[in-house]
């Protein structure tokens, strides 16, 4: 990939900043996230992250670009309590009352527990070219 400069920095190590820095390390050399949480060593939601306890979906284009980026993330999300899913038929669509009739199709979706999605990037930014420290991450392409 054609460097766009050397350093780039993303402000907040959500799951958007941490996916925005990761396509940023594609472009330049280094990558600097900001964040003003230390990442926890358990599964378990950040001070900073008020909707960390809610349940959380993500639907199969979001899915197919995170393993995009982090070969393997799926099956780590699905190994730590999350499911997997076509999200056509596997999932029960109720609009104005009404069930929508479910059929197979390629649509594969997932969903996480919170605190292991956010761990689980974390986890996966230290195999890509990030490494995330504390309340610093730096990512070099």
């Amino acid at each position: 990939m054609k460097r766009i400069g050397e350093h780039a920095g993303v402000i907040g190590a959500s799951m958007g900043g941490l996916l925005a820095a990761r396509g940023l390390a594609d472009f330049y050399g280094q990558v600097t996230v900001l964040e003003r949480d230390a990442f926890p060593v358990a599964d378990i939601p950040r001070k900073g992250v008020p909707q960390g306890k809610h349940a959380h979906g993500l639907l199969a284009r979001g899915r197919a670009v995170i393993e995009e980026f982090f070969p393997g993330w799926t099956d780590e999300v699905v190994g730590c309590g999350g499911v997997r899913g076509d999200i056509a038929g596997d999932v029960a669509w109720i609009g104005h009352g009404v069930t929508i009739k479910s059929a197979p199709s390629d649509l594969w979706a997932c969903w996480p527990p919170a605190p292991c999605w956010k761990a689980t990037s974390g986890d996966d930014c230290w195999r890509c070219p990030m490494s995330v420290r504390s309340s610093i991450a730096r990512c070099r392409g």
